[in-house]
Protein backbone atom coordinates (compact mmCIF):
# COMPACT_ATOMS: atom_id res chain seq x y z
CA UNK A 1 0.00 0.00 0.00
CA UNK A 2 1.31 3.43 -0.93
CA UNK A 3 2.89 5.49 1.84
CA UNK A 4 3.70 9.22 2.06
CA UNK A 5 6.97 10.99 2.70
CA UNK A 6 8.40 14.48 2.31
CA UNK A 7 11.77 15.44 0.92
CA UNK A 8 13.83 17.70 3.11
CA UNK A 9 12.91 21.33 2.55
CA UNK A 10 9.71 20.53 0.63
CA UNK A 11 6.08 20.81 1.77
CA UNK A 12 4.79 18.63 -1.06
CA UNK A 13 4.02 14.99 -0.19
CA UNK A 14 5.64 12.24 -2.20
CA UNK A 15 3.99 8.86 -2.83
CA UNK A 16 6.14 5.81 -2.23
CA UNK A 17 5.05 2.34 -3.35
CA UNK A 18 6.31 -0.89 -4.88
CA UNK A 19 5.52 -2.36 -8.27
CA UNK A 20 6.39 -5.86 -9.48
CA UNK A 21 9.05 -6.33 -12.13
CA UNK A 22 7.71 -8.95 -14.54
CA UNK A 23 11.11 -10.02 -15.87
CA UNK A 24 12.63 -10.85 -12.49
CA UNK A 25 9.58 -11.43 -10.30
CA UNK A 26 10.96 -8.90 -7.84
CA UNK A 27 9.84 -5.47 -6.71
CA UNK A 28 10.86 -1.99 -7.65
CA UNK A 29 10.40 1.01 -5.37
CA UNK A 30 8.73 4.00 -7.01
CA UNK A 31 8.52 7.56 -5.71
CA UNK A 32 6.26 10.13 -7.32
CA UNK A 33 5.16 13.61 -6.31
CA UNK A 34 1.48 13.85 -5.40
CA UNK A 35 1.43 17.60 -6.05
CA UNK A 36 -0.36 18.20 -2.74
CA UNK A 37 0.64 19.73 0.58
CA UNK A 38 -2.62 18.57 2.19
CA UNK A 39 -2.02 15.08 3.59
CA UNK A 40 -5.57 13.81 2.97
CA UNK A 41 -5.46 14.87 -0.69
CA UNK A 42 -1.95 13.52 -1.03
CA UNK A 43 -3.00 10.12 0.33
CA UNK A 44 -5.80 9.87 -2.22
CA UNK A 45 -3.41 10.83 -5.00
CA UNK A 46 -0.83 8.29 -3.81
CA UNK A 47 -3.40 5.49 -3.89
CA UNK A 48 -4.38 6.45 -7.42
CA UNK A 49 -0.73 6.60 -8.55
CA UNK A 50 -0.09 3.13 -7.15
CA UNK A 51 -3.28 1.73 -8.72
CA UNK A 52 -2.33 3.15 -12.10
CA UNK A 53 1.20 1.81 -11.87
CA UNK A 54 0.06 -1.68 -10.88
CA UNK A 55 -2.57 -1.66 -13.62
CA UNK A 56 0.05 -0.85 -16.22
CA UNK A 57 2.20 -3.74 -15.08
CA UNK A 58 -0.73 -6.17 -14.90
CA UNK A 59 -1.96 -5.28 -18.36
CA UNK A 60 1.12 -6.77 -19.95
CA UNK A 61 1.95 -9.62 -17.57
CA UNK A 62 0.59 -13.13 -17.12
CA UNK A 63 -1.11 -14.21 -13.88
CA UNK A 64 1.69 -16.43 -12.61
CA UNK A 65 4.30 -13.67 -12.79
CA UNK A 66 1.94 -11.24 -11.10
CA UNK A 67 1.29 -13.77 -8.36
CA UNK A 68 5.05 -14.09 -7.78
CA UNK A 69 5.26 -10.31 -7.58
CA UNK A 70 2.49 -10.23 -4.94
CA UNK A 71 4.36 -12.81 -2.88
CA UNK A 72 7.58 -10.84 -3.30
CA UNK A 73 5.82 -7.76 -2.00
CA UNK A 74 4.63 -9.72 1.05
CA UNK A 75 8.19 -10.93 1.69
CA UNK A 76 9.45 -7.34 1.46
CA UNK A 77 6.91 -6.25 4.10
CA UNK A 78 7.99 -9.10 6.36
CA UNK A 79 11.62 -8.03 6.02
CA UNK A 80 10.66 -4.43 6.85
CA UNK A 81 8.62 -5.78 9.81
CA UNK A 82 5.49 -4.03 8.53
CA UNK A 83 3.55 -7.22 7.72
CA UNK A 84 0.19 -7.42 9.56
CA UNK A 85 -3.06 -9.35 9.40
CA UNK A 86 -4.47 -6.65 7.17
CA UNK A 87 -1.45 -7.00 4.90
CA UNK A 88 -2.02 -10.74 4.64
CA UNK A 89 -5.64 -10.24 3.68
CA UNK A 90 -4.66 -7.59 1.09
CA UNK A 91 -2.16 -9.91 -0.60
CA UNK A 92 -4.56 -12.84 -0.43
CA UNK A 93 -7.26 -10.74 -2.10
CA UNK A 94 -4.85 -9.97 -4.96
CA UNK A 95 -3.96 -13.63 -5.39
CA UNK A 96 -7.61 -14.70 -5.40
CA UNK A 97 -8.42 -12.06 -7.99
CA UNK A 98 -5.55 -13.20 -10.20
CA UNK A 99 -6.50 -16.87 -9.92
CA UNK A 100 -10.29 -16.71 -10.20
CA UNK A 101 -11.32 -13.14 -10.91
CA UNK A 102 -13.33 -13.14 -7.68
CA UNK A 103 -13.11 -10.53 -4.95
CA UNK A 104 -12.24 -11.63 -1.42
CA UNK A 105 -14.99 -10.46 0.89
CA UNK A 106 -13.79 -8.69 3.99
CA UNK A 107 -15.95 -8.30 7.07
CA UNK A 108 -15.63 -6.46 10.33
CA UNK A 109 -17.25 -8.01 13.39
CA UNK A 110 -20.04 -5.46 13.08
CA UNK A 111 -20.74 -6.05 9.38
CA UNK A 112 -20.56 -9.87 9.63
CA UNK A 113 -22.88 -9.85 12.67
CA UNK A 114 -25.39 -7.83 10.65
CA UNK A 115 -25.11 -10.30 7.77
CA UNK A 116 -25.51 -13.29 10.11
CA UNK A 117 -28.62 -11.79 11.69
CA UNK A 118 -30.07 -11.07 8.25
CA UNK A 119 -29.66 -14.69 7.25
CA UNK A 120 -31.05 -16.07 10.53
CA UNK A 121 -34.14 -13.87 10.22
CA UNK A 122 -35.28 -15.93 7.24
CA UNK A 123 -35.85 -19.04 9.36
CA UNK A 124 -36.29 -17.79 12.93
CA UNK A 125 -39.28 -16.43 14.83
CA UNK A 126 -39.48 -12.83 16.04
CA UNK A 127 -38.89 -13.93 19.61
CA UNK A 128 -35.82 -15.96 18.66
CA UNK A 129 -34.45 -13.10 16.57
CA UNK A 130 -34.96 -10.69 19.47
CA UNK A 131 -32.72 -12.93 21.56
CA UNK A 132 -30.06 -13.21 18.85
CA UNK A 133 -29.96 -9.44 18.37
CA UNK A 134 -29.81 -8.73 22.09
CA UNK A 135 -26.89 -11.13 22.59
CA UNK A 136 -24.89 -9.97 19.57
CA UNK A 137 -25.53 -6.29 20.36
CA UNK A 138 -24.40 -6.87 23.95
CA UNK A 139 -20.97 -7.98 22.71
CA UNK A 140 -20.67 -5.19 20.15
CA UNK A 141 -21.61 -2.59 22.78
CA UNK A 142 -19.07 -4.08 25.18
CA UNK A 143 -16.35 -3.85 22.52
CA UNK A 144 -17.09 -0.19 21.77
CA UNK A 145 -17.24 1.77 18.52
CA UNK A 146 -13.60 1.26 17.52
CA UNK A 147 -13.11 -2.44 18.20
CA UNK A 148 -16.44 -3.52 16.70
CA UNK A 149 -15.24 -2.12 13.34
CA UNK A 150 -12.03 -4.15 13.36
CA UNK A 151 -11.61 -7.28 11.22
CA UNK A 152 -13.71 -10.28 12.20
CA UNK A 153 -10.62 -12.32 13.06
CA UNK A 154 -9.34 -9.69 15.51
CA UNK A 155 -11.52 -10.91 18.42
CA UNK A 156 -9.55 -13.06 20.88
CA UNK A 157 -10.64 -15.77 23.36
CA UNK A 158 -9.43 -13.46 26.14
CA UNK A 159 -11.85 -10.74 25.04
CA UNK A 160 -14.73 -13.21 24.98
CA UNK A 161 -13.85 -14.40 28.49
CA UNK A 162 -13.73 -10.82 29.80
CA UNK A 163 -17.12 -10.12 28.21
CA UNK A 164 -18.54 -13.28 29.74
CA UNK A 165 -17.27 -12.24 33.16
CA UNK A 166 -18.87 -8.81 32.75
CA UNK A 167 -22.21 -10.52 32.07
CA UNK A 168 -21.83 -12.63 35.20
CA UNK A 169 -20.80 -9.61 37.28
CA UNK A 170 -23.92 -7.74 36.12
CA UNK A 171 -26.09 -10.37 37.82
CA UNK A 172 -27.10 -12.62 34.91
CA UNK A 173 -27.60 -16.28 35.72
CA UNK A 174 -25.22 -18.90 34.38
CA UNK A 175 -27.61 -20.34 31.77
CA UNK A 176 -28.34 -16.83 30.52
CA UNK A 177 -24.65 -16.07 30.18
CA UNK A 178 -24.16 -19.38 28.40
CA UNK A 179 -26.86 -18.50 25.85
CA UNK A 180 -25.12 -15.15 25.14
CA UNK A 181 -21.76 -16.83 24.51
CA UNK A 182 -23.32 -19.66 22.44
CA UNK A 183 -25.06 -17.18 20.13
CA UNK A 184 -21.82 -15.26 19.58
CA UNK A 185 -20.14 -18.61 18.94
CA UNK A 186 -22.78 -19.33 16.27
CA UNK A 187 -21.76 -16.09 14.54
CA UNK A 188 -18.20 -17.38 14.31
CA UNK A 189 -19.15 -20.93 13.34
CA UNK A 190 -20.97 -19.49 10.33
CA UNK A 191 -17.88 -17.41 9.50
CA UNK A 192 -15.68 -20.52 9.66
CA UNK A 193 -17.99 -22.33 7.23
CA UNK A 194 -17.64 -19.38 4.85
CA UNK A 195 -13.83 -19.47 5.14
CA UNK A 196 -13.74 -15.96 6.65
CA UNK A 197 -11.91 -17.00 9.84
CA UNK A 198 -10.04 -20.10 10.93
CA UNK A 199 -11.01 -20.30 14.61
CA UNK A 200 -13.88 -19.63 17.01
CA UNK A 201 -12.81 -17.38 19.92
CA UNK A 202 -15.89 -18.45 21.91
CA UNK A 203 -15.06 -22.15 22.09
CA UNK A 204 -12.94 -21.94 25.24
CA UNK A 205 -15.36 -19.57 26.99
CA UNK A 206 -18.34 -21.93 26.76
CA UNK A 207 -17.12 -25.03 28.53
CA UNK A 208 -16.47 -23.56 31.97
CA UNK A 209 -19.63 -21.46 32.45
CA UNK A 210 -21.13 -22.28 35.85
CA UNK A 211 -24.89 -22.85 35.52
CA UNK A 212 -25.76 -24.15 38.98
CA UNK A 213 -27.03 -20.68 39.92
CA UNK A 214 -29.82 -20.92 37.31
CA UNK A 215 -33.30 -21.77 38.53
CA UNK A 216 -35.08 -24.94 37.56
CA UNK A 217 -38.63 -24.09 36.52
CA UNK A 218 -41.25 -25.98 38.51
CA UNK A 219 -44.80 -27.08 37.64
CA UNK A 220 -48.02 -26.39 39.52
CA UNK A 221 -49.86 -29.22 41.25
CA UNK A 222 -53.46 -30.05 40.35
CA UNK A 223 -54.70 -28.36 43.54
CA UNK A 224 -52.72 -25.22 42.73
CA UNK A 225 -54.17 -25.02 39.22
CA UNK A 226 -57.66 -25.39 40.74
CA UNK A 227 -56.86 -22.50 43.11
CA UNK A 228 -55.67 -20.36 40.20
CA UNK A 229 -58.89 -21.05 38.29
CA UNK A 230 -60.93 -20.03 41.32
CA UNK A 231 -58.92 -16.80 41.73
CA UNK A 232 -59.21 -15.86 38.05
CA UNK A 233 -60.67 -12.31 37.88
CA UNK A 234 -62.64 -12.88 34.63
CA UNK A 235 -64.06 -15.74 32.60
CA UNK A 236 -61.44 -15.07 29.92
CA UNK A 237 -58.67 -15.50 32.45
CA UNK A 238 -60.23 -18.74 33.71
CA UNK A 239 -60.34 -20.02 30.15
CA UNK A 240 -56.76 -18.94 29.49
CA UNK A 241 -55.49 -20.83 32.55
CA UNK A 242 -57.51 -23.90 31.54
CA UNK A 243 -56.12 -23.74 28.02
CA UNK A 244 -52.49 -23.47 29.13
CA UNK A 245 -52.87 -26.26 31.71
CA UNK A 246 -54.48 -28.68 29.24
CA UNK A 247 -52.58 -27.77 26.07
CA UNK A 248 -49.16 -26.59 27.24
CA UNK A 249 -49.36 -23.53 24.98
CA UNK A 250 -47.10 -20.61 25.81
CA UNK A 251 -48.71 -17.42 27.09
CA UNK A 252 -48.62 -15.49 23.79
CA UNK A 253 -49.95 -18.39 21.73
CA UNK A 254 -52.68 -19.18 24.26
CA UNK A 255 -53.88 -15.57 24.64
CA UNK A 256 -54.04 -15.05 20.86
CA UNK A 257 -55.63 -18.38 19.96
CA UNK A 258 -58.29 -17.96 17.26
CA UNK A 259 -61.39 -20.06 16.64
CA UNK A 260 -59.86 -21.09 13.32
CA UNK A 261 -57.47 -23.27 15.35
CA UNK A 262 -60.24 -24.89 17.42
CA UNK A 263 -62.25 -27.78 15.95
CA UNK A 264 -65.08 -28.58 18.35
CA UNK A 265 -66.37 -31.45 16.21
CA UNK A 266 -63.16 -33.49 16.25
CA UNK A 267 -62.22 -31.97 19.66
CA UNK A 268 -58.77 -30.77 18.61
CA UNK A 269 -56.61 -27.62 18.63
CA UNK A 270 -54.33 -27.24 15.60
CA UNK A 271 -51.82 -24.41 15.26
CA UNK A 272 -48.22 -23.49 14.52
CA UNK A 273 -46.68 -21.97 17.70
CA UNK A 274 -45.06 -18.58 17.18
CA UNK A 275 -41.70 -19.94 18.33
CA UNK A 276 -41.62 -22.41 15.41
CA UNK A 277 -43.60 -20.36 12.90
CA UNK A 278 -40.70 -20.01 10.46
CA UNK A 279 -40.17 -23.79 10.51
CA UNK A 280 -43.92 -24.38 10.09
CA UNK A 281 -43.92 -27.02 12.83
CA UNK A 282 -47.58 -27.70 13.56
CA UNK A 283 -48.95 -29.12 16.82
CA UNK A 284 -52.28 -30.91 17.19
CA UNK A 285 -53.64 -31.16 20.71
CA UNK A 286 -56.81 -33.07 21.64
CA UNK A 287 -59.20 -30.92 23.71
CA UNK A 288 -59.50 -32.08 27.31
CA UNK A 289 -63.14 -32.40 28.56
CA UNK A 290 -63.03 -29.47 31.04
CA UNK A 291 -61.51 -27.24 28.35
CA UNK A 292 -64.14 -28.44 25.86
CA UNK A 293 -66.90 -27.29 28.20
CA UNK A 294 -65.35 -23.82 28.33
CA UNK A 295 -64.95 -23.62 24.54
CA UNK A 296 -68.57 -24.65 23.98
CA UNK A 297 -69.78 -22.02 26.44
CA UNK A 298 -68.10 -19.14 24.61
CA UNK A 299 -67.97 -20.38 21.00
CA UNK A 300 -68.68 -17.78 18.32
CA UNK A 301 -70.72 -18.16 15.15
CA UNK A 302 -69.26 -19.99 12.16
CA UNK A 303 -69.02 -16.75 10.15
CA UNK A 304 -66.24 -15.46 12.43
CA UNK A 305 -63.59 -18.22 12.20
CA UNK A 306 -60.65 -15.88 12.74
CA UNK A 307 -62.09 -14.24 15.85
CA UNK A 308 -59.95 -14.60 18.99
CA UNK A 309 -61.08 -17.01 21.68
CA UNK A 310 -60.16 -14.35 24.26
CA UNK A 311 -61.11 -10.99 22.67
CA UNK A 312 -59.86 -8.81 25.54
CA UNK A 313 -56.72 -10.73 26.50
CA UNK A 314 -55.68 -11.10 22.86
CA UNK A 315 -55.18 -7.32 22.73
CA UNK A 316 -53.13 -7.18 25.94
CA UNK A 317 -49.32 -7.22 25.70
CA UNK A 318 -47.48 -10.08 27.38
CA UNK A 319 -44.44 -8.57 29.10
CA UNK A 320 -45.21 -5.08 30.39
CA UNK A 321 -46.01 -3.65 33.80
CA UNK A 322 -49.72 -4.19 33.14
CA UNK A 323 -49.23 -7.12 30.74
CA UNK A 324 -50.51 -10.66 30.99
CA UNK A 325 -47.47 -11.98 32.89
CA UNK A 326 -47.81 -9.32 35.58
CA UNK A 327 -51.56 -9.92 35.93
CA UNK A 328 -50.92 -13.65 36.35
CA UNK A 329 -48.48 -12.93 39.18
CA UNK A 330 -51.30 -11.10 40.97
CA UNK A 331 -53.64 -14.05 40.32
CA UNK A 332 -51.06 -16.34 41.92
CA UNK A 333 -50.95 -14.09 44.98
CA UNK A 334 -54.76 -14.05 45.23
CA UNK A 335 -54.81 -17.85 44.95
CA UNK A 336 -52.13 -18.25 47.61
CA UNK A 337 -49.83 -20.02 45.14
CA UNK A 338 -46.16 -19.45 45.89
CA UNK A 339 -43.85 -18.21 43.09
CA UNK A 340 -40.98 -20.22 44.52
CA UNK A 341 -37.38 -19.14 44.91
CA UNK A 342 -36.06 -16.05 43.09
CA UNK A 343 -33.05 -16.33 40.80
CA UNK A 344 -31.14 -14.14 43.27
CA UNK A 345 -31.79 -12.28 46.50
CA UNK A 346 -30.90 -8.60 46.64
CA UNK A 347 -29.18 -7.21 49.68
CA UNK A 348 -30.56 -4.13 51.37
CA UNK A 349 -30.06 -1.13 49.08
CA UNK A 350 -28.86 -3.30 46.20
CA UNK A 351 -30.40 -2.82 42.76
CA UNK A 352 -31.27 -5.61 40.34
CA UNK A 353 -28.77 -4.44 37.73
CA UNK A 354 -29.03 -5.78 34.19
CA UNK A 355 -29.80 -9.34 35.23
CA UNK A 356 -33.57 -9.86 35.40
CA UNK A 357 -34.83 -11.55 38.57
CA UNK A 358 -36.97 -14.57 37.76
CA UNK A 359 -38.88 -17.05 39.91
CA UNK A 360 -39.31 -20.79 39.85
CA UNK A 361 -42.97 -20.52 38.92
CA UNK A 362 -45.08 -18.29 36.71
CA UNK A 363 -47.50 -18.70 33.81
CA UNK A 364 -44.97 -20.88 31.95
CA UNK A 365 -45.25 -23.37 34.82
CA UNK A 366 -48.61 -24.39 33.35
CA UNK A 367 -46.67 -25.75 30.35
CA UNK A 368 -44.47 -27.67 32.80
CA UNK A 369 -47.59 -28.97 34.54
CA UNK A 370 -49.11 -30.17 31.27
CA UNK A 371 -45.96 -32.08 30.31
CA UNK A 372 -45.52 -33.54 33.79
CA UNK A 373 -49.15 -34.72 33.96
CA UNK A 374 -48.68 -36.48 30.62
CA UNK A 375 -45.59 -38.21 31.93
CA UNK A 376 -47.30 -39.25 35.15
CA UNK A 377 -50.19 -40.65 33.10
CA UNK A 378 -47.75 -42.89 31.24
CA UNK A 379 -47.79 -41.02 27.91
CA UNK A 380 -44.69 -41.91 25.89
CA UNK A 381 -41.94 -39.36 25.43
CA UNK A 382 -42.51 -39.32 21.66
CA UNK A 383 -46.19 -38.45 22.10
CA UNK A 384 -45.39 -35.85 24.76
CA UNK A 385 -42.94 -34.18 22.39
CA UNK A 386 -45.55 -34.20 19.61
CA UNK A 387 -48.09 -32.50 21.88
CA UNK A 388 -45.69 -29.86 23.20
CA UNK A 389 -43.95 -29.24 19.87
CA UNK A 390 -40.48 -30.03 21.20
CA UNK A 391 -38.04 -31.16 18.51
CA UNK A 392 -35.29 -32.49 20.81
CA UNK A 393 -35.28 -34.70 23.88
CA UNK A 394 -32.92 -32.25 25.59
CA UNK A 395 -35.42 -29.38 25.44
CA UNK A 396 -38.34 -31.66 26.33
CA UNK A 397 -36.71 -33.06 29.45
CA UNK A 398 -36.61 -29.59 30.99
CA UNK A 399 -40.43 -29.65 31.13
CA UNK A 400 -40.97 -33.26 32.15
CA UNK A 401 -40.84 -33.46 35.96
CA UNK A 402 -41.38 -36.38 38.31
CA UNK A 403 -43.53 -36.12 41.42
CA UNK A 404 -43.46 -37.91 44.76
CA UNK A 405 -46.63 -39.92 44.16
CA UNK A 406 -45.43 -41.20 40.79
CA UNK A 407 -42.07 -42.15 42.25
CA UNK A 408 -43.75 -43.90 45.20
CA UNK A 409 -45.99 -45.89 42.86
CA UNK A 410 -42.99 -46.83 40.74
CA UNK A 411 -41.05 -48.16 43.73
CA UNK A 412 -44.14 -50.05 44.96
CA UNK A 413 -44.07 -52.07 41.74
CA UNK A 414 -40.61 -53.50 42.51
CA UNK A 415 -40.53 -57.20 43.49
CA UNK A 416 -40.38 -58.11 47.19
CA UNK A 417 -37.37 -60.29 48.01
CA UNK A 418 -38.35 -61.13 51.60
CA UNK A 419 -42.12 -60.93 51.84
CA UNK A 420 -43.53 -61.29 55.33
CA UNK A 421 -45.38 -64.47 56.08
CA UNK A 422 -49.06 -63.97 56.69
Amino acid sequence: MASLRKRKGSNVWQAQYYVPVAETGGLKQVRRSTGHTNKKLAKAAAIELERTALGTVEAGTDASRLAKAVLAEAVAEIERETFTGLSARKHLAKLLSLATGEELKSYTLESWSAEWLRRKARDSSKATMAGYRAHVDAFLDWLGDDRRKKPLESVTPQQVRLWRESLQDSGRAGKTVLSYVKDLGAVYRAAIREGLVSFNPCSTAIGDVETSDSLERKPFSGDEVAALLKAAPTEEWRGLILLAAYSGLRLGDAARLSWASVDLEVKRITLIPSKTKKKKREVRIPIQPDLLVFFESVAVKDDCPDAPVFPILAKTPVNTAKGLSSVFVRIMAAAGVDRGKPSRVLKKGQTAGKGRITYERGFHSLRHSFTTWLRTAGVSEEDRMALTGHSTRESHQIYSHSNDEALQNAVAKLPRLNPKKQ
